[in-house]
């Protein structure tokens, strides 16, 4: 016998619970902006603090990517990492 009844209306996906925050990420969202403030009020220049942590926030991603068996997340940032050095000139002519 067929469950399938002309004109019901299509069943909709059940959504996905959202998960709570971690300790790991509240932490990354604080102390970023921290730290970056921290280091552009101790003179260092603003360039220099978004790649800094820009550099960190890769490292952190591409860990937890590895720790978790994320194969497609680790491609994306190994394709964009290789993308960004082939894109930037540093001086060498």
């Amino acid at each position: 016998m067929s469950t399938h009844h002309p004109g019901a209306p299509a069943p909709q996906p059940s959504r996905a619970v959202a998960r709570p925050l971690t300790a790991a990420q509240i932490c990354g969202i604080v102390v970023f902006p921290l730290l970056g403030a921290g280091l552009a009020l101790a003179g260092m220049p603003v360039a220099a603090v978004l790649t800094l942590l820009a550099g960190c926030g890769a490292i952190g991603a591409a860990t937890i990517a590895s720790a978790g068996g994320g194969r497609r997340l680790l491609t994306a940032l190994a394709t964009t990492a290789v993308r960004a050095a082939a894109g930037t000139d540093l001086g060498a002519k």
